[in-house]
Formats: C-alpha cells, structure tokens, sequence
C-alpha cells in the first residue's frame, strides 16, 4: 500500500470533519470564546483583542494542520491558499476589509461549519493528480 492509499484509508475511516483531530481542533477553536471577556476586564482595547483572538485562531490552525497526515496536509495547505492567497488563511489585514474588529473576535471563535464543502475525498485526489502527477493506483 502506498502513502496515498495509506492515508485515502484514514481518511475514508475517520472522515474529514468527523475526524478525532479535527474535533479537537473545534473543542479549541471555541475555548477561544472565553478571551474577549478576560482581555476586556485586563483594559485591552477591540483592536488588540481581535489581533489576538485572529493570531491564536491561526496558530491553533497551524498546528493542527501540521498533525495531519504528510499528503492531505499539503493538500489543507494548498486548498487554503488558493481560497485566501495564504496556506493558514485570512490574514487580519484581510478580514479587515470586510469586518469589524468585533466581528474577527466573533468569527476566531466559531470553526468553518463548511469545512466538507472545501476539503473533499474528490478534492483531494485532483490536487493528488495535479502536485504529484500520479494517479491513486499508482
């Protein structure tokens, strides 16, 4: 079995969004609602909050993009940059321009509820095509 069938057959036996990481990954992602509210008490202003709710939002997507298996980790890579121009999505400047600073609090706490419609079985295997230039029997 080659590393593309090896990691197909996770995948396929744990699932993209039921996947234990992947749950994990959103248990955090809502922890992070509890900041807003001690930073506020500590004096920090909208702004600051936002920047770091956006950068520990990031960091945790780092991670767990990291702890995923070596082929469907560049995959999440690649399908991240071409939806946002960067492999760990939105920058803080970006969401600027189309949010207030509230609204990246808000959003830095809530998980992609889409995620299956980004990241597919399909999907994956057309990048595995186009990057490896393999196909999945190969």
């Amino acid at each position: 079995m080659n590393e593309l069938e090896k990691e197909l057959a996770e995948i396929k036996a744990l699932g993209i969004k039921s996947n234990p990481m992947r749950l994990a990954y959103e248990r955090q992602v809502h922890a992070l609602g509890s900041v807003p509210a001690q930073m506020g008490a500590e004096g920090y202003s909208e702004e600051e909050i936002a920047r770091e709710m956006h950068g520990r939002r990031r960091e945790l997507g780092r991670q767990f993009k990291e702890s995923a298996p070596p082929l469907f980790r560049a995959y999440i890579y690649a399908a991240t940059a071409e939806k946002y121009g960067d492999p760990l999505g939105p920058t803080c400047e970006m969401l600027r321009k189309r949010k207030t600073w509230k609204q990246i609090i808000e959003s830095a706490s809530r998980p992609i509820e889409d995620l299956d419609d980004r990241l597919t079985m399909d999907g994956f295997l057309r990048w595995y095509k186009v990057a490896k230039g393999k196909g999945p029997n190969e």
